[in-house]
């Protein structure tokens, strides 16, 4: 062998072998690695002005590694936490409150202590408190746009009514009161009354509408939604075991591999009535799929369309990457290319602070059913 060979070829093995270290690996083992970088970036953070939605996910994320930084976060949110079990900052407080009982059960699944369990079913007498307000207020209500779920316009129940209703608002319940399920069955049959509501409402292509459709722009279906209504069924499967939930997620699932576009992720599939009144006042390119990302105007609020799947806003990659996460958690195989390219590309434009969506993902695929189940 040529000795001017030897370093250069001692060099690539080195090259190969380092490679393998990171690139080489699955995208479940890369997650896995990338939760200790997240870790030891966010454990010494000041968590002073930190929102309670973001507190419930950091407590899961870091339960694992560290128990005591866990705990200190919990009382933070029972200290939050109102007398009628409410818990909540000023935002929604069905969806602050519904994260966090996942959060505080969770914290008592780690340290078996009654605090965050009775704090937790608190939280769960107020989403039941919410669900049976929200019934008696709203009157079933059919609509045209309606028609396009598996209902086929004829809801049940004003929860099964988009007019009413959000998906997000019965998915991130559903996680709380399905996390509930173990210890009372009257946590487990709201559960299962949500998780019912929201495998009614999906429509044919497996999204659901953001919902409040007597608003037009909600008749769009958001990536962020659409994943939050699958938090619910993913966790009311595991707790309740009703296939039709595992059927409703492989159909969810679907509709985000449709809104992937090459590692990044379209944020909205838009209504066309919206898309067309957007396109006739200028506001945007024209469109054969309706696909589109996010745009607000920091001013207004207001929503519009921007072409590009690579728009600035990654609510799109982020609600794919934890849409694939959910079923990983379940054991379910996913498309690895697609799922390795869209996580790239969050690590390549993402923030320095993780998103909530990325910890979670993280903590789910770390915490997944090491054995595959065929679907």
């Amino acid at each position: 062998m040529n000795k001017k060979l030897v370093p250069i070829i001692a060099s690539l093995i080195v090259l190969i072998l380092l490679l393998d270290k990171f690139y080489f690996l699955s995208v479940e083992e890369r997650m896995e690695k990338q939760s200790l970088k997240e870790y030891e970036y966010i454990k010494n953070k000041n968590l002073e002005d930190t929102s309670i939605i973001k507190l419930g996910y950091l407590s899961i994320f870091i339960a694992d590694f560290d128990t005591e930084k866990s705990e200190e976060i919990l009382d933070r949110v029972i200290e939050i936490q109102k007398e009628n079990g409410e818990i909540s900052d000023n935002v929604n407080s069905k969806l602050s409150t519904g994260l966090c009982v996942f959060s505080l059960i969770y914290g008592y699944k780690k340290t078996g202590k009654e605090k965050y369990k009775e704090a937790a079913l608190k939280g769960g007498d107020f989403l039941i408190a919410e669900i049976e307000e929200w019934k008696a207020t709203n009157e079933i209500k059919i609509t045209e746009i309606s028609k396009n779920a598996r209902h086929e316009g004829d809801p049940k129940s004003s929860l099964e009514c988009y007019y009413w209703t959000s998906p997000n608002d019965l998915g991130i319940m559903a996680l709380g009161l399905g996390a509930l399920a173990p210890y009372n069955t009257k946590y487990s049959d709201y559960a299962r009354e949500l998780g019912d509501a929201l495998y009614s409402m999906q429509l044919k292509n497996g999204g659901w509408y953001d919902g409040y459709t007597q608003i037009p722009v909600r008749r769009d279906q958001s990536s962020w939604y659409v994943v939050m209504a699958m938090l619910g069924m993913w966790q009311c499967y595991k707790n309740l075991g009703d296939e039709r939930y595992l059927e409703s997620l492989l159909e969810a699932e679907n509709w985000f591999l449709n809104m992937w576009d090459g590692g990044s992720v379209y944020d909205i599939l838009a209504y066309e009535e919206n898309y067309n009144t957007s396109l006739s006042e200028g506001r945007v390119e024209i469109s054969e799929d309706l696909r589109f990302d996010y745009k607000r105007y920091e001013e207004t609020n207001e929503r519009d369309y921007a072409a590009s799947s690579e728009y600035t806003y990654y609510y799109g990659e982020h609600s794919f990457l934890l849409a694939e996460s959910l079923l990983i958690n379940l054991g379910i195989k996913v498309d690895e290319e697609k799922l390795k390219l869209t996580f790239d590309h969050i690590l390549k434009n993402r923030d320095e602070d993780p998103s909530n969506w990325f910890l979670l993902s993280l903590w789910l695929v770390r915490n997944r059913e090491l054995e595959q189940k065929n679907v």
